[in-house]
């Protein structure tokens, strides 16, 4: 694959639209230092060429009333046609937010979004039902929280910007038109507040009022780009970190450290098989070692073990896939 080379302005825009992906043409343009008309060539440059794939928002499910359910698993039998076909089946699935194909030790991942476990277990009986004599192995956990972190690599940057996405599962009290509204931002969060009314057949001014009020209940987060990652020479690590000695001040010297990673973009608590887990955007392999050692380093009475895999390409992401 051909790596698509940015400049120091390229690198710039993709960092403003990092966490930030309803960001005018205009905001963007005073911040980089260029004119509306070259941001905006620009920015349909990276989304031609799919450096960006897309945008979406960030929603806090847990306001929405949701778990946030993980499944990963290990093939067995599959050729590239059956596991096409699995992926597409999960994509479409009105309960399943994320797909990923992964390298290492496991093959393939999805995240169901569920009100309880009864919930869980139904959708999870529904995939292997009818692909279960392909997995040879899973495991299972539940996230209780989510640091989404700025791409600070883009300009070896101090950024701390970050959403967390968790917290007690909350029944919200908003209504259809909420729900219309957040379905179209999932699926394209750079959609104008005139196209976003056209569709709905409402008021621009109804549409702000309402997506401001989303934000301030904290229910959208933030609205990120879908980046290919490959095509920028980076690949996508994920690392699952098994502690002793747990306390809650060690732990939160530990999400500190790694917040601080230049590239780290997400750390994950979860209920299941690692204390921490964190997702970091590397360049070699060397660079991963290096993170790792000097991680063992700093914590060397905290961390007993670790293990890591590749998240090679994520198909679908939606953070309201019942609304698709």
């Amino acid at each position: 694959m051909d790596i698509f080379e940015l400049d120091l302005k390229g690198r710039k825009i993709l960092s403003e639209l990092s966490l930030n992906g309803r960001a005018s043409v205009a905001s963007i343009a005073k911040k980089v230092g260029l004119s509306k008309q070259v941001v905006k060539y620009r920015l349909e440059n990276l989304e031609k060429n799919k450096v960006i794939e897309g945008y979406y928002a960030i929603l806090n499910i847990n306001k929405l009333g949701y778990l946030y359910n993980r499944v990963f698993f290990k093939f067995q039998n599959v050729n590239p046609e059956k596991e096409n076909e699995i992926i597409k089946i999960c994509s479409s699935h009105k309960k399943i937010g994320w797909v990923a194909q992964i390298d290492g030790d496991w093959d393939f991942g999805f995240v169901v979004w569920a009100k309880d476990t009864i919930e869980f277990e139904e959708v999870l009986d529904e995939i292997l039902n009818k692909f279960g004599e392909f997995f040879e192995d899973k495991f299972i956990s539940v996230s209780t929280r989510i640091y989404h972190f700025k791409y600070k690599f883009f300009l070896d940057s101090k950024d701390s910007t970050e959403l967390v996405l968790g917290g007690k599962i909350k029944e919200p009290e908003i209504d259809e038109l909420d729900y219309n509204i957040l379905g179209i931002l999932t699926k394209n969060a750079r959609k104008s507040l005139l196209e976003i009314g056209e569709e709905l057949k409402i008021h621009p001014k109804v549409v702000k009022y309402r997506i401001n009020s989303l934000i301030n209940k904290k229910i959208i987060l933030g609205f990120n780009i879908k980046l290919n990652h490959k095509l920028l020479g980076y690949t996508h690590q994920k690392v699952f970190l098994n502690l002793t000695n747990i306390s809650k001040e060690n732990i939160s010297k530990l999400i500190f450290y790694i917040k601080s990673l230049n590239n780290s973009i997400y750390i994950t608590k979860a209920v299941g098989v690692a204390d921490i887990e964190f997702e970091l955007l590397v360049r070699s392999n060397e660079e991963l070692h290096n993170v790792m050692r000097d991680l063992r380093y700093n914590f060397s009475n905290l961390i007993k073990n670790y293990s890591s895999f590749i998240i090679y390409y994520e198909p679908y992401i939606n953070y309201l896939p019942f609304k698709k």
